[in-house]
């Protein structure tokens, strides 16, 4: 289903008409509701948040068909979220409706073994992950709400966003929060301290050249 598929499923469930929904959008007319359902206008992401608001749909609504695979190419489309992930310091962490979600093809066997509806993927800010070849700007997917053993892991730790290494000690309850980059220390927490929540396991990552 397209985006102006479901802008249309929706305005229909809700007994509205193009014009009544162009004017609650702020368009002049009813053309631009009729071109945006019919494709002929792709809509940014700032549109689709002002719709889902109008329509009331989550972000998320719009892209039904994520993650999705084609057996043909060996492509799988996943999430594509705008929460930058921080290798270094820490990116404060936002709110879940102030995130925008795209999409982003990946190839499948970047994520073999692993529930296609658990992947997400985010750009990486900042350098403390160099030596694992995690460099800025580059994009991480990752297997949200897993948690398996040591490895890189998108965590939070109050409130900040961050692409780590992490080590568990099961004897001491005690986590270590690894940079791959000697210029920063690595933090010990408690694995239940408050504050920190494990979002997923990184399971592969790729250079973007945009």
């Amino acid at each position: 289903m397209t985006t102006g598929e479901v802008i249309a499923k929706r305005r229909i469930e809700l007994g509205w008409t193009q014009d009544e929904l162009a004017q609650k959008m702020g368009y002049t007319s009813k053309t631009s509701i009729s071109k945006i359902e019919s494709g002929v206008i792709d809509l940014p992401q700032k549109k689709i948040k002002k719709f889902s608001e109008i329509l009331g749909l989550s972000v998320e609504d719009f892209f039904p068909d994520v993650p999705s695979y084609n057996p043909n190419t060996g492509i799988l489309t996943i999430p594509f979220i705008s929460q930058k992930i921080s290798a270094g310091y820490g990116e404060e962490e936002l709110p879940e409706d102030c995130l925008e979600v795209r999409s982003i093809d990946i190839l499948a066997s970047m994520a073999k073994g692993i529930s296609k509806k658990t992947l997400a993927a985010a750009e990486v800010k900042g350098d403390s992950m160099i030596e694992a070849n995690i460099f800025p700007g580059d994009i991480v997917i990752f297997a949200r709400g897993r948690i398996e053993g040591d490895g890189i892991y998108v965590l939070a730790i109050m409130g900040e966003v961050l692409v780590k290494r992490l080590q568990f000690d099961a004897f001491t309850n005690e986590l270590s929060v690894i940079s791959m980059n000697k210029n920063y220390s690595t933090r010990t927490i408690a694995a239940d301290a408050d504050g920190l929540r494990i979002l997923g396991k990184v399971v592969g990552w790729f250079h973007n050249e945009l």
